[in-house]
């Protein structure tokens, strides 16, 4: 397991990656010598396989059969299969009962002729990809089979095979082409050997036969075949083959049903039963749910509350997931009264995102498989470091000559060196976000209204308390700040974070717990003691794209492109005049002291609802949904641990809190702001 993340997180493929010794430890993450050790005992047999040339069938073969017991492919086979189902061992079992049959039908095609190792591996590839496997599950009675294909001997102790009626054994082949079967005879008559039509009556004889004997001979101990004399409400015909059985001296059993202890309630068809009960259904919950919904999902309810009823259940019906509050003893290992509890501003979007997603990343600690693939958080951490870099250095240099040795110094750290020379695609990946810092530049370069005083600025720790909750335990938050500005004017403090995209704030998203990375910055900050300030912001690190279509000349694109290469965030209304023209300083993002502050104090109160909710173990199973109808696939992450699906559980989602709008008015701008700030101060005032 080691050794097969370890190759997911380089990426190897091909031979001449393996055969180069491993360096790359991730920060020690990885046991180097142990996995190198256990490269050299897989390559050693690869290798020697791989260097075999052209040669005869019967070679390449043992060659093969060495490499199986050399490598212990079987012996790992066996391992990985001994803990598993009866039912997953089966379908094992048939995969490995088809691989050797390829390799028979390679032994018996090729014989005597001279094969490649590609051609070889090629051709076992496509052999394995092309045949069909026997699925019957070995944990149920009967099975429906759908191609004659998967019968076959010695399939089980006891088998039963019903329905056999003449419509389906044999199975009667339809000819639908233009030539009739003697049309086709009389051509195959006519032709030199080799260059045949397929008939498909006769063809199908033969495949019908070789059915007929497979069943025949699939039982181990008892078989037992079975056929309606009405099948569908229709009248059907005995299979001919068991006509046939009964003329060898085989025994007829004929089954009848007893109409005497028959009741009104056995009478009808199959499809009026399942309308009967749909209906009884739909009749007893109408009120609840007018939704369409399928007969299988009805029979499980009605099962369901049957069921209940009796006090019974039963795990294959399907129930909505749910998770049960952690143990006391547990709570007290996790957040001991005597040491202090942080929460994290991401933690804190991950938790109104869905409690369990909580639980699962910052509790059980469940992390992403690690690749050394560069990806969005690599491409951040390099572009946060190129700047934090350049604004180090002495300001007398020109920013061009200081951007560009950042960019030189910061490309030459071990890790970013590591990650974005690995390949071709990594290194034009860099030279995609040297671009971008070049761009995003241009903001840093003509801004003379503000000072840089601090770059990747942390705060929080255990001298300082967040919140106070009820009971009086203090809730420490802490965090990283890319960067804190100064107003030249008058010293006013602004905090800048970075991002990959266009990112805004939005109050409908803050007011529901999933936005407060801006105002818990600025609330920390004012901890720390600090009281003026003029905002908090993102600043978009990306090359603006504009499409020409949606301009007349060149000049527009250009002034539409800049117009995203601004600062979008929350600012102070009496500093907003210090502010240049990189700030996007609409009347929605400018807020009153009034505000500013009651801001600050709805931010504490979603810190003081999670933490109580955090600290007594309860992580309920509630994705929000934004539309009401579906969930974002980012909010569903964990969909295979929580077993979550929308089109069942959305009535346990979190619905996001929306504004009650008079008349179906929409409200747009600093009324739309207006009346979320109003609607904070009732959710305070409870």
């Amino acid at each position: 397991m080691l050794f097969e993340q370890y190759l997911r997180y380089l990426g190897i493929n091909g031979l001449p990656a393996f055969q180069q010794t491993f360096t790359k430890s991730h920060h020690g993450k990885f046991d180097l010598e142990r996995l190198n050790a256990i490269r050299l005992r897989v390559l050693a047999p690869l290798e020697t396989l791989f260097a075999s040339r052209k040669q005869k069938t019967e070679n390449l073969l043992q060659k093969w059969n060495s490499f199986l017991k050399e490598g212990s492919v079987t012996k790992q086979l066996q391992e990985l299969t001994a803990t598993m189902e009866a039912l997953e061992q089966e379908r094992q079992a048939e995969v490995w009962k088809t691989f050797c049959h390829v390799l028979e039908q390679f032994a018996t095609v090729f014989a005597g002729s001279q094969v490649s190792l590609e051609d070889f591996l090629s051709l076992l590839h496509s052999g394995m990809s092309l045949s069909q496997y026997r699925t019957i599950p070995a944990t149920v009675n009967t099975v429906l089979v759908q191609s004659y294909d998967l019968i076959s001997p010695l399939t089980a102790d006891f088998v039963y095979a019903i329905g056999l009626t003449q419509d389906h054994l044999p199975k009667i082949a339809q000819n639908t082409s233009l030539l009739t079967d003697e049309e086709r005879q009389s051509l195959n008559q006519a032709t030199e050997e080799g260059a045949q039509l397929l008939i498909a009556s006769s063809e199908n004889l033969k495949k019908n036969r070789y059915t007929m004997l497979s069943l025949v001979n699939a039982a181990r101990k008892q078989l037992v075949l079975s056929a309606p004399s009405l099948l569908n409400e229709n009248e059907s015909k005995e299979s001919a083959y068991l006509q046939e059985l009964v003329s060898f001296g085989f025994n007829r059993t004929e089954k009848k049903i007893h109409h005497k202890g028959m009741s009104k309630e056995d009478m009808g068809s199959y499809h009026s039963l399942l309308s009967s009960l749909v209906a009884y259904h739909q009749q007893a919950a109408s009120s609840e749910n007018e939704q369409d919904v399928t007969f299988v999902k009805v029979l499980a309810r009605v099962m369901g509350k049957k069921l209940d009823q009796k006090g019974l259940t039963n795990p294959a019906l399907p129930t909505s997931p749910s998770s049960k509050p952690l143990e006391k003893e547990t709570l007290q290992a996790l957040y001991p009264a005597d040491k202090e509890f942080y929460l994290s501003t991401s933690g804190l979007t991950e938790f109104y995102r869905n409690e369990y997603s909580y639980f699962l990343r910052y509790v059980l600690g469940l992390q992403e498989e690690l690749r050394l693939r560069p990806d969005a958080r690599s491409h951040g951490n390099f572009l946060h470091r190129i700047f934090e870099r350049a604004l180090k250095l002495p300001a007398e240099n020109p920013f061009d000559q200081r951007l560009e040795q950042a960019i030189k110094e910061t490309s030459q750290e071990r890790e970013f060196e590591a990650i974005y020379q690995e390949s071709l695609e990594a290194q034009f990946t860099k030279e995609v976000l040297l671009d971008v810092a070049r761009t995003t530049g241009h903001i840093l370069r003509h801004n003379p209204a503000i000072e840089t005083i601090q770059e990747e600025a942390t705060f929080g720790g255990k001298d300082q308390a967040f919140i106070q909750l009820d009971n009086g335990r203090s809730v420490h938050v802490r965090g990283k700040v890319d960067r804190i500005d100064r107003l030249k004017a008058d010293g006013a403090i602004g905090v800048v974070d970075y991002k990959s995209s266009l990112t805004q704030f939005q109050f409908p998203h803050f007011f529901n717990g999933l936005n407060s990375q801006l105002p818990t910055y600025l609330a920390a900050l004012k901890k720390e003691g600090e009281q003026n300030f003029f905002g908090a912001m993102y600043l978009e690190m990306a090359e603006p794209v504009q499409s020409l279509l949606a301009v007349k000349s060149l000049a527009g694109a250009v002034a539409e492109a800049s117009k995203s290469m601004k600062y979008q965030g929350l600012f102070l209304e009496k500093e907003s005049s210090h502010l240049g023209e990189f700030y996007n300083k609409n009347k929605a993002n400018q807020l009153t002291d009034e505000e500013f502050q009651l801001l600050l104090d709805y931010n504490a109160h979603l810190y003081k609802k999670a933490a109580e909710k955090i600290l007594e173990g309860q992580f309920a199973i509630n994705p929000y949904t934004e539309n009401g109808r579906s969930i974002a696939p980012y909010v569903q992450q964990h969909q295979a641990i929580t077993g979550f699906e929308a089109n069942y559980h959305l009535g346990q989602a979190r619905f996001l809190e929306k504004l009650e709008v008079a008349d179906g008015k929409r409200l747009v701008g600093e009324k739309l702001k207006q009346a979320w700030f109003e609607k904070m101060r009732e959710e305070l005032n409870r």
